[in-house]
């Protein structure tokens, strides 16, 4: 205790000391950036993610935002000094000076005193998982959020079933902290933009959810995802949504080369997006006949069901529409109802990045757990790429695999609203009744048409070739499970090499920026 607290203290209280590759950033991005006109302050800034890549993409955002407007901009920061924070000074070499240290809420009575009421509130009367979920406070919906927040800070927290004190306590206040903290701050700014990492968890989407009800559009660039929610959009829409326009003039005019080589990269394994690379990497391909002899009673002439688990802990609320509490409920109760129809092989899949997440076994102790003896758990070195081998039908919430495995025409069964709801490519389910009779009639689903096939190929590519990675940016960014403060100042000197090559900062993805801006404001 008396050593977090030194950390703490040093972390929040005493001056932050560049690296040499932080002051070198510095003094070469500042030659990239002229003044900002110093106008009513209007722009609003998440600062918690202090990656590197993060920084500087939000500040760029900030900067195109400055420009499009002629207001001014306010970074949220961590800590109770803007002298202790890592990120101010990156954020001054964009000549963006303005920033509220957030901290300082846990010490201000208009944010305490609600969030502990709030906190007693949901002890009391939220105390179930589902009831949580649903939980609003000034007509918004946040309880979805909290729920995320709890199952990803508390580790092999995958599902709540009832909240506790003692397990909860601490990140409930800190969630309610989170709601009256940022709606004062909006109150204060009013501002017209808000610029974000993330729209998920207590600590970014609720910021996020208040701005956007306040009036404010939203710019979130996480990773190589760009996305602009413009005042009349839904906040809460997943970030990887396509707009159905595009799609429906690529059916009319894509020849779908572009499509199918983009698919083949996915399916070879030859993305860079970490999680391909973690299906496909080091993995062994597995026949039909070789998948199905990994389970002593399974049969040659069933149909072949692949259940695809998700990341447990990895924000289960992020998009709409989920049937179930989380992700983990959702594999638990699909198993279960899949362990009954005696006329499929049912395999499971663990997420091949659930290792980044601090996550093991989860899948193996709910088929133990509940006796599941008819489900198989495929081997850890089992190669994605079996899958279009071997089944007849994947089963997925809402992730990637229902439209990936669409592609090559296997009819998928999800269970929320994922990027690709409603384009009819996939079986979709509205309420829990429905999901459970399509999981029980599952053997009876036929491939895919063609034209569904073709519809799911243009989604898939036009959802992961939307992406935004510019050049001036370090090539591979840091992911949970890295060791942050080993690549901290390598990222920082990755960029400061392609600085002093001249790559610009205000290139076409900032020029593009400017113009979503602009019409979006004016809209």
């Amino acid at each position: 205790m008396i050593r977090k607290l030194i950390l703490f203290f040093k972390k929040n209280v005493l001056n932050y000391t560049l690296s040499d590759e932080e002051e070198d950033f510095i003094s070469l991005n500042y030659q990239q950036w002229s003044p900002i006109s110093k106008g009513t302050v209007g722009i609003l800034v998440e600062g918690f993610l202090d990656s590197p890549t993060s920084i500087v993409e939000k500040a760029r955002l900030a900067r195109a935002a400055a420009e499009a407007s002629g207001l001014d901009v306010v970074v949220n920061i961590r800590g109770v000094r803007v002298e202790s924070s890592n990120v101010a000074k990156i954020y001054r070499s964009f000549d963006i000076n303005n920033f509220n240290c957030w901290w300082l809420n846990y010490f201000n009575p208009f944010v305490i005193l609600p969030a502990a009421l709030s906190f007693f509130e949901i002890l009391i009367f939220f105390r179930k998982g589902d009831e949580l979920v649903n939980y609003s406070k000034h007509s918004l919906v946040i309880g979805d959020l909290i729920y995320d927040s709890l199952i990803r800070n508390i580790p092999n927290s995958y599902t709540i079933d009832k909240l506790s004190i003692i397990k909860h306590g601490r990140l409930l206040f800190r969630s309610m902290c989170f709601f009256y903290g940022n709606r004062r701050l909006v109150k204060i700014y009013q501002p017209k933009v808000l610029v974000t990492s993330h729209n998920v968890y207590a600590e970014y989407g609720m910021l996020c959810r208040l701005a956007h009800q306040a009036g404010a559009i939203v710019l979130l660039k996480d990773m190589d995802v760009y996305k602009i929610y413009t005042r009349l959009m839904n906040v809460n829409q997943h970030f990887l949504m396509v707009d159905p326009s595009i799609v429906e003039r690529e059916i009319i005019e894509s020849n779908l080369e572009k499509e199918l080589i983009y698919f083949n990269s996915r399916v070879l394994g030859i993305s860079k997006q970490v999680d391909i690379q973690n299906a496909y990497k080091d993995k062994q391909v597995y026949t039909r006949p070789e998948s199905i002899s990994l389970h002593p009673y399974f049969s040659e002439d069933k149909k072949n069901v692949v259940v695809m688990a998700h990341a447990f802990s990895d924000a289960p609320h992020v998009g709409e529409g989920l049937l179930f509490r989380d992700y983990f409920d959702f594999l638990q109760q699909t198993l279960i109802s899949l362990n009954k129809n005696e006329d499929i092989n049912c395999f499971v899949k663990s997420h091949p990045s659930s290792y980044m997440w601090g996550e093991k076994g989860g899948v193996e102790s709910i088929v133990e757990n509940n006796n599941l003896t008819n489900i198989c758990v495929l081997p850890l070195d089992y190669n994605t790429k079996s899958i279009l081998d071997v089944a007849d039908v994947v089963v997925t919430a809402k992730g990637t695999a229902g439209l990936e495995f669409s592609c090559a025409g296997i009819p998928a069964i999800t269970a929320g609203k994922g990027y690709y709801y409603g384009f009819d490519i996939c079986q979709e389910p509205e309420t829990l009744e429905e999901y459970i009779f399509s999981l029980a009639n599952c053997q009876f689903l036929n491939p895919l048409s063609s034209e569904r096939k073709n519809k799911a190929l243009i989604v898939l590519y036009q959802s992961f070739n939307r992406l935004f990675h510019s050049a001036v940016l370090p090539e591979v960014q840091i992911r949970p499970g890295d060791d942050y403060q080993m690549l901290y100042r390598k990222k920082f000197d990755e960029m400061n090499r392609n600085l002093r090559l001249g790559i610009p900062m205000q290139d076409e993805f900032y020029t593009m920026i400017l113009a979503d801006i602009r019409q979006a404001l004016n809209a």
